[in-house]
């Protein structure tokens, strides 16, 4: 018989996952609310080659064809509007969401549906654009920017060379731009925290407030398996997953300065810099330094909850490393929100050996979904951690 093994304090109970099964069928409906993070990856497809992501491997001519169309993107808009109400947020992610044509006409069709949108962009193709991006409905665009200054150090973690020299004068044009038209679109930088970036890291916020960019947030790197292409892998084995000894070589060669920065983090959102990450997830990523494997124990995943991410396919996942709980073109968002396979997704998410919790997209814009007491988790070992005691 499978069973689920609960521990607390010295008393074991074994569980059968038929029953959790089945109570979670008869209460979850009542309890579970309505999606929160709403994401459209457009494509896979990406010029960039970055380390920490393998999108990039993704051949244009095996997906261009199978990729929703542009009334089908329409279509999922307006039935998550239907289901969701006005107001809420949809993030065009990829791969490298402009090179889809069609996406300023989606963002039109989003907000004229009352639907407030926001892109990620790679920065690299986008330079015949700007004009068009600051008149779009688009309200807040995400620029990665993982340097600021030292050019190659960027370049390399992109895996292009001259990307950095694209970036900055994007970012430059955007703002100058944004100015002159007197227009209101939220400039932001997306920076993944990495062995090779680490003396980036307090320079990339001072150049964010030097130049009245909005605001910052950080990322751990993470398995760049985490990050595939859809069309060849639909999930990773979450429930076996073991960090690869490479990476765990990693963390913890650049552990002792990445919790110095983190520390200097804090400091510098207190005292006023735009630092988008949380109080609670930087206490975290502390944590995380010291001892990865805590991270798997304290911090309870809630994407399935949150979380509602459309592929390029119409494939729709709670999670974007488990496989698809539906697909929008055969089902309404509304029932696949609630149908057997996002149950057993949610139940699966409470068991899963992967760090990618870690990631931003496990913390609400407010990150009020932190499991309670975490935070008090987070100052009692981070004590531990600074008293030197086990």
């Amino acid at each position: 018989m499978i069973t689920l093994i609960l521990n607390s304090k010295n008393l074991t109970l074994k569980i059968p996952v038929d029953t959790i099964l089945l109570w979670k069928e008869k209460t979850m409906t009542n309890k579970l609310e309505k999606p929160q993070q709403i994401t459209f990856d457009l494509t896979d497809r990406c010029q960039m080659q970055c380390v920490t992501c393998s999108k990039w491997k993704t051949v244009p001519s095996d997906v261009i064809s199978k990729e929703l169309t542009t009334e089908e993107w329409k279509k999922a808009i307006s039935d998550l509007r239907n289901w969701l109400g006005e107001g809420f947020w949809v993030c065009f992610s990829g791969g490298e969401p402009f090179l889809r044509q069609d996406i300023f006409e989606l963002a039109e069709y989003a907000n004229s549906l009352g639907v407030k949108v926001a892109s990620m962009t790679n920065a690299f193709g986008i330079q015949n654009l700007y004009e068009k991006i600051i008149d779009s409905p688009i309200e807040s665009l995400n620029i990665s920017l993982n340097a600021i200054n030292n050019p190659l150090i960027h370049d390399a973690s992109r895996g292009r060379d001259g990307s950095y020299e694209k970036i900055i004068d994007t970012i430059m044009e955007l703002i100058k731009l944004r100015n002159e038209k007197q227009k209101s679109l939220g400039i932001n930088i997306a920076t993944i925290m990495l062995p090779e970036n680490l003396e980036e890291i307090i320079p990339l916020v001072e150049f964010v407030t030097k130049n009245k960019i909005n605001g910052i947030m950080f990322q751990l790197f993470d398995d760049k398996e985490s990050f595939h292409g859809y069309y060849y892998q639909k999930g990773c084995m979450t429930s076996t997953y073991k960090m690869p000894k490479d990476l765990r070589i990693q963390y913890k060669n650049m552990s002792k300065r990445a919790i110095e920065i983190i520390d200097r983090l804090i400091e510098m959102k207190r005292a006023g810099h735009s630092i988008y990450n949380s109080y609670e997830q930087l206490y975290a990523m502390k944590i995380f330094f010291n001892n990865p494997d805590d991270i798997l124990k304290d911090i309870v995943c809630d994407v399935g909850s949150t979380n509602f991410a459309i592929d390029p396919y119409g494939d729709v996942r709670l999670c974007f490393n488990m496989t698809p709980v539906g697909n929008i073109k055969d089902e309404k968002p509304e029932n696949i929100w609630i149908n057997s396979n996002s149950e057993k997704c949610r139940l699966m998410t409470k068991s899963c050996k992967m760090y990618c919790r870690m990631l931003n997209c496990n913390f609400k814009h407010n990150f009020a979904n932190f499991n309670k007491g975490f935070f008090t988790k987070c100052i009692n070992k981070v004590k531990k951690i600074l008293t030197g005691k086990k």
